[in-house]
């Protein structure tokens, strides 16, 4: 985990908003940049990670 959060980047969740994605209600999941999928939730926090775009979606890697 060490080596992960090390990267450029990366943040660390706090509890509130690991629960808020959790148990959220996400928006449909879009490209953002090179091999970015990200989605937003009710709460105006945006989640992204690596994923790829496909035919207007993005499928998580």
């Amino acid at each position: 985990m060490k080596k992960i959060s090390n990267l450029k980047g990366i943040k660390i969740l706090s509890k509130k908003e690991q629960n808020e994605i959790n148990g959220s209600m996400f928006s449909r999941p879009y490209c953002k940049g090179n091999n970015q999928c990200c989605v937003d939730t009710p709460s105006g926090f945006t989640f992204c990670d690596y994923g790829y775009c496909v035919r207007g979606g993005c499928i998580w890697a």
